[in-house]
């Protein structure tokens, strides 16, 4: 359950200042759904190359940027991490002995996709970090695709402990629901584990049919249609990330993938006995699955009137958290 009490020590929800460190598409999202919420505190942007900030100032999604990380945290009210994961953790490892040289105590949260090993990385206990993890995305990378409307209807992940300001954690709370996303508090682990299963296996997946497919002599990708644009569609996004997912969320991303592994046995043993009415209920089971969590997975949608077997391979998958 979320503290009742208001942020009463802290900037207004629309007019704090924020500092991204890190300009991409998520925070570069955020940037722009922050704006279109009425926001009139100033929101600047820290990143390590000056493009990718010339960009979204051009574009309008920041209002200004500093090169040098203790000049653009000066004055913050609110710090975001929107850095890859593993940057994330360095980040957190040098934060707080910038922070003691601040005359405020600002809030940070981030944006990374993994909680436990983020959450390591600090390098000192800051009641005032609320970990993060917003559940959209997009195959696409980069300042130049923040689109404002990215939350809308989705999900927005909080992991805090015991040692969390409420203060801290019901601002952060507030921002992600003005910006359009329902909020849920998780424990870290249950958090690694839960979306190691729905996100970072099936992105393995992708990579893995996609290398498949490029390692076949016949080239079947030359000959895709619907089903394949999707299954492969995640396999377009940003390496790095992906990069980062892996080597910090090992153990939650090996248990999901060896689940999937147990059910592709058993669905090759279905098909290799030619069990068509195990494969049929294999099937079925599936398809009620996946149409029982489509409010979920595509929230925006009004309900859909069922559709034909032949239509449903055109249903197309929105996010890439």
């Amino acid at each position: 359950m979320l503290p009742s009490s208001a942020p009463e020590s802290v900037a207004s929800i629309n007019s704090a200042n924020v500092v991204f460190l890190g300009l991409g598409l998520i925070s570069g999202s955020l940037a722009l759904a922050l704006k279109r919420s009425g926001w009139v505190g100033q929101i600047t942007a820290w990143g390590p190359r000056a493009p990718s900030l010339e960009r979204g100032l051009a574009l309008g999604v920041i209002d200004g940027y500093d090169l040098d990380l203790s000049g653009a945290i000066a004055g913050a009210d609110v710090i975001i991490i929107g850095a890859p994961p593993i940057s994330t953790g360095e980040l957190l490892a040098t934060l707080p002995t910038l922070l003691k040289t601040l005359d405020e105590t600002p809030i940070v949260t981030d944006l990374a996709s993994m909680k436990g090993w983020v959450i390591e990385q600090l390098a000192e206990s800051y009641p005032r970090f609320v970990p993060g993890h917003p559940i959209a995305g997009s195959e696409n990378s980069g300042v130049m695709a923040a689109r404002a409307d990215l939350f809308d209807g989705r999900e927005a992940i909080l992991t805090p402990d015991d040692t969390t300001d409420p203060e801290a954690l019901k601002w952060v709370a507030t921002m992600w629901e003005r910006v359009g996303s329902r909020v849920t508090l998780m424990s870290p682990s249950d958090h690694d584990a839960a979306l190691a299963a729905s996100s970072h296996s099936p992105h393995m997946l992708a990579y893995a049919l996609t290398m498949a497919l490029e390692d076949d002599p016949l080239k079947p990708m030359r000959h895709g249609g619907g089903a394949l644009r999707d299954m492969t569609r995640i396999a377009a996004s940003d390496p790095v990330m992906w990069r980062d997912v892996a080597l910090t969320n090992k153990e939650s991303l090996i248990d999901a993938m060896t689940a999937v592994e147990a059910q592709l046995s058993s669905l090759k043993e279905l098909i290799a006995k030619g069990d068509g009415e195990g494969l049929e209920h294999y099937f079925s089971v599936c398809r009620s699955v996946r149409r029982e969590h489509d409010s979920v997975l595509n929230p925006l949608d009004s309900p859909a009137a069922p559709q034909s077997p032949e239509s449903e391979d055109a249903d197309k998958g929105r996010d890439a958290p």
